[in-house]
């Protein structure tokens, strides 16, 4: 196979994924495009994880990185970010996966055809333990959509509402980071800031795979969703009313209710 020097890199932070990391970088590998680099980086797992990754180490596309102390999240995933040296990256859950595999080429696609656009977006499948579908995300969207606008949403939904990024172009992020203060809602930060001079953009189809499961790392950070997200306003300068501050609240906890319900459905179907 000819060799082409990497334009794509996708991250992918770990700590205790030995179930499911190694199908994560699996879908990776598996793209239809060919110039990508993987980089694992292992955060202090205790358990199968290294022997998982020292397998994939096979692979010359996959770099194994073993952080010599625990980090936070926002830490680790700061970390990986700094080791793109790429045109384009992705960050990619160890739960996760890429659910078509075409997903890198089309986010590529769009972000050779149109300079102007820092990240594209797409809709989530998502996922149980066993890979078995409960539901896809749809995001109403395609094409360009602006990030401030859908930023603003997602602080008076109380939920992510960008979704999960496909492709970004790593020069719109550099000297940006994930904020040690916003643990649930980092990528919401990320995604505004990172949108800031350039357009996003929207891709109608379902990529990316999110995995449910009783050892989500989101199920650990719920708390503190209303707080954040307020934070997230005053940083990017979106105004809210008292009226704006009582729906975002109560919204949270309709999301956190919500998510709830569907961890018990998710242990009720095993």
């Amino acid at each position: 196979m000819k060799q082409y020097p990497p334009q794509i890199t996708v991250l992918i932070p770990v700590r205790n994924g030995a179930d499911f990391v190694e199908e994560a970088v699996r879908s990776v590998l598996e793209q239809s495009v060919v110039d990508l680099r993987v980089v694992v980086s292992d955060n202090q797992s205790t358990d199968r994880t290294p022997e998982v990754l020292q397998r994939l180490a096979s692979d010359p596309r996959v770099s194994i990185v073993r952080q010599p102390a625990l980090l936070s999240m926002a830490g680790h995933f700061n970390n990986c970010l700094a080791r793109v040296e790429t045109e384009f990256y992705m960050l990619l859950c160890h739960d996760d996966y890429l659910a078509s595999r075409d997903a890198l080429r089309t986010g590529r696609d769009v972000l050779l055809a149109q300079p102007d656009v820092n990240a594209v977006y797409c809709d989530i499948l998502y996922v149980d333990t066993s890979r078995r579908r409960i539901a896809r995300r749809r995001f109403r969207r395609n094409g360009r959509f602006d990030a401030l606008t859908t930023g603003r949403s997602s602080v008076l939904a109380g939920r992510n509402l960008f979704g999960i990024p496909l492709l970004i172009r790593t020069r719109a992020v550099r000297g940006l980071t994930y904020d040690e203060a916003l643990p649930y809602v980092g990528d919401v930060d990320l995604a505004i800031a990172g949108a800031a001079g350039g357009a996003v953009f929207h891709v109608p189809q379902a990529l990316i795979a999110n995995r449910y499961h009783a050892q989500n790392a989101t199920w650990g950070v719920l708390t503190g969703v209303s707080r954040q997200m307020r934070l997230i306003a005053a940083k990017h300068g979106i105004s809210l009313s008292a009226f704006d501050r009582l729906r975002a609240a109560l919204n949270t906890c309709l999301t956190a209710v919500t998510k709830l319900l569907l961890r018990a459905y998710i242990q009720i179907r095993r």
